[in-house]
């Protein structure tokens, strides 16, 4: 637990702080219904709170504000949530959040961060929203590297899928948190220990969520690029199989009928009985391929 009182801010042990304090919360889930009976919230916060949810979401539990997000930690999205009451912030989390861990880190030597309690929620999201930027660097790398892969001819279509169905998830929560920033804008909360803050604040979040989604749907737009390269490869390698198979059939075509026609073994067939007759028509053969692979080459069908 964080407490401010006037500019300094110190870790102290779980306790109820006075009327001129400011203080941030850090718990674990299970620790919440103690936390609410220490700070005399209404146990109806308990309500609203969701370890596990599908989707970011805003609700009011009386006078709090409870908050569901979602933050990039390696491959996976996990879930936290905040609770703003009167001066105070809570965070409940499951797992350790690495924003949350900077944010404590730099807490005790910048206590203006702690100015109110809706200021340490407007920081703690613009620190989210850097960590989604952080991760779409992470994504566009990966798909510089897909991109060279197909180029040079590998079958990546399924690692192509799985960054699209990853992107489309991330989308889908960041909006429901860009919508959330926009109600914290708007000043659709209630606060009265901090008095009115700034909500203008918050349209900074909501930007850089903005920005985020942005950034997702040019990625996107690329991925499907990639895919039709990806296809238009395997169409191209088809093409060349056929290809090879038809001069590879062409070829063989006027051969097949020498040697059908000479191999009927007819007894009126004067060629049977010419001198070298076999040697003359290996040669014929010979020729012929030979001059149908110089007339392909030439043209630059091979």
């Amino acid at each position: 637990m964080f407490i401010k009182e006037g500019n300094v801010v110190r870790q102290t042990a779980l306790r109820e702080p006075s009327k001129t304090e400011k203080a941030w919360v850090d718990q674990a889930f299970q620790d919440l219904e103690k936390t609410l009976a220490l700070l005399h919230w209404p146990s109806t916060a308990a309500r609203e709170v969701d370890p596990h949810p599908d989707r970011a979401q805003l609700t009011y539990a009386d006078d709090l504000l409870v908050l569901s997000v979602f933050t990039p930690e390696g491959d996976h999205l996990l879930p936290f949530s905040v609770i703003l009451g009167p001066g105070i912030m809570v965070t409940l989390h499951d797992q350790p959040i690495q924003v949350i861990a900077d944010l404590a880190k730099e807490l005790p030597t910048k206590p203006e961060l702690l100015e109110s309690a809706h200021y340490l929620l407007y920081d703690l999201l613009e620190r989210l929203a850097d960590s989604y930027l952080e991760r779409m660097d992470a994504y566009e790398e990966a798909f510089d590297e897909l991109e060279e892969a197909i180029l040079d001819g590998q079958d990546r279509a399924r690692e192509v899928f799985r960054l699209r169905r990853e992107l489309h998830h991330m989308r889908g929560i960041l909006a429901d948190m860009r919508r959330m920033a926009a109600r914290l804008s708007r000043r659709d909360f209630r606060d009265s220990a901090d008095g009115t803050p700034d909500a203008n604040i918050f349209v900074d979040v909501y930007d850089g969520f903005y920005h985020v989604m942005d950034n997702i749907d040019s990625l996107r737009d690329n991925l499907t690029g990639l895919v039709d390269l990806q296809l238009n490869q395997r169409s191209t390698r088809m093409n060349e199989i056929m290809k090879f198979l038809t001069i590879f059939s062409t070829i063989f075509l006027p051969l097949s009928f020498i040697t059908g026609f000479l191999g009927m073994n007819l007894k009126s067939m004067p060629e049977l009985a010419i001198p070298y007759g076999q040697e003359m028509t290996l040669l014929l053969m010979l020729l012929l391929a030979g001059t149908m692979l110089y007339i392909f080459k030439r043209r630059g069908w091979m």
